[in-house]
């Protein structure tokens, strides 16, 4: 029976659904299973469901993927996509986006994916595999960042397939196969030494700083900022989200914990990482001097220098005192440097990252402890921020040599 009464005095409704008929409902199981309160009701569902089979056994309904896949790529993002995609659903990661990840993922699809797709139906571009590909290829000669761009779009016809508005993802493999051109074209124009300063270079960016700062030209604290960013190599959020209370001056230590997003909350390191920095003393003495100065500069507001104090802060165009600093802040005031000293090389944050794991190379540190000390998962990212050749004591040729003569 189709219809079976309940210990709890309801009525369960179990039909089969033939094979040749599911996609073309939008029923993905064998049998359609619901409980109603009283056996009229079953039987008036059983009854429109049976009505629904032999529809579309003659040929009288469509298949449900073929309506919904006429659905345009816009308003599938729109009403389907995007409201799943922030509340994680629409990848495998174990959280959901956080709300710096949105907003840049919004700017994506806002600027480069739905003028590029949006007024195509999701339908005919599933069909039309050189549609898509010759319209993700020229986006690929002119968007840096294509990878990304390429994941959403992929993930949005995952997302179809997944909710049957599509019977299959036909463009996955295809999009596969374009090259993000524009990257590969902006890498192979970088010149090695154009990643990070030598030493000469780095000296004259130290003198012109220390030049800046007894001229007044620069303030203490974007001073010690420079300087801590430079010791560290850390990213330049990480900076950003020092407390006092992650500064162990006795131990001469600096514990890196947290980050700054882009609108300044606090956040997880990069891969959640929690790492302690043993540091020169010249950078704690450094940091001892701007604390005493920072609270003078804090009273002045009535607000007191608590451990939980951010040791870089900043006023901002609003006249809001002690705000976070903002994303580019460090950027901002290595550019006002350049201008001061034209004869610099251009320098920025990042680029302090790959000077200082570059030139320890140099000095002989190993690949292994400069990755610990940038806090990278694996050497094989370290390997892109030590920009200089691998020294060879000794060819192999003349190794096997050496050894024929012993």
């Amino acid at each position: 029976m189709t219809i079976s009464k309940t210990k709890n005095s309801t009525y369960r409704l179990r039909l089969y659904i033939p094979d040749e008929v599911k996609p073309i409902l939008g029923i993905s199981t064998k049998m359609y299973e619901k409980t109603f309160k009283t056996r009229k009701e079953a039987k008036q569902a059983e009854l429109e469901w049976l009505t629904k089979i032999d529809k579309a056994i003659s040929g009288e309904i469509a298949p449900q993927f073929e309506i919904d896949g006429n659905i345009l790529f816009s308003d599938f993002f729109h009403t389907v996509w995007w409201e799943s995609y922030k509340a994680g659903q629409t990848t495998s990661t174990n959280r959901p986006p956080t709300t710096v990840t949105i907003e840049n993922t919004a700017t994506v699809f806002k600027k480069h994916i739905l003028p590029m797709l949006g007024n195509y139906s999701l339908d005919f571009l599933n069909q039309n595999k050189q549609v898509i590909l010759n319209l993700m290829t020229a986006k690929a000669n002119e968007y840096a960042n294509f990878k990304t761009l390429r994941s959403y779009v992929n993930s949005m016809f995952d997302w179809a397939e997944e909710l049957e508005y599509i019977e299959a993802n036909r463009v996955s493999r295809t999009l596969k196969r374009i090259k993000a051109i524009k990257k590969i074209q902006l890498q192979e124009a970088k010149q090695e030494e154009d990643l990070y300063l030598s030493q000469k270079e780095l000296k004259a960016w130290l003198k012109a700083i220390a030049s800046d700062l007894e001229q007044g030209k620069l303030e203490f604290k974007d001073y010690v900022l420079f300087f801590t960013t430079f010791f560290l190599s850390d990213r330049k959020s990480e900076s950003y989200a020092l407390e006092w209370r992650h500064i162990d001056f006795t131990k001469e230590e600096i514990h890196l914990v947290q980050a700054l997003d882009r609108n300044g909350n606090i956040k997880s390191t990069k891969g959640n990482k929690k790492t302690i920095f043993k540091v020169p003393k010249e950078l704690i003495a450094m940091l001892q001097s701007w604390k005493i100065q920072q609270k003078q500069e804090l009273s002045k507001f009535n607000i007191i220098q608590t451990e939980r104090q951010l040791v870089f802060t900043y006023i901002d165009t609003k006249g809001n005192v002690n705000k976070p600093l903002h994303n580019d802040y460090l950027n901002y005031r290595m550019q006002a440097i350049e201008k001061r000293h034209p004869e610099l090389v251009h320098a920025t944050p990042h680029k302090l990252r790959h000077t200082g794991a570059t030139l320890a190379k140099q000095a002989g540190m190993s690949l292994e402890a400069i990755s610990e000390a940038l806090t990278h998962s694996d050497t094989i990212t370290t390997k892109t921020y030590v920009n200089t050749s691998n020294v060879v004591p000794m060819a192999v040729g003349e190794i096997a040599y050496r050894h024929l003569q012993n």
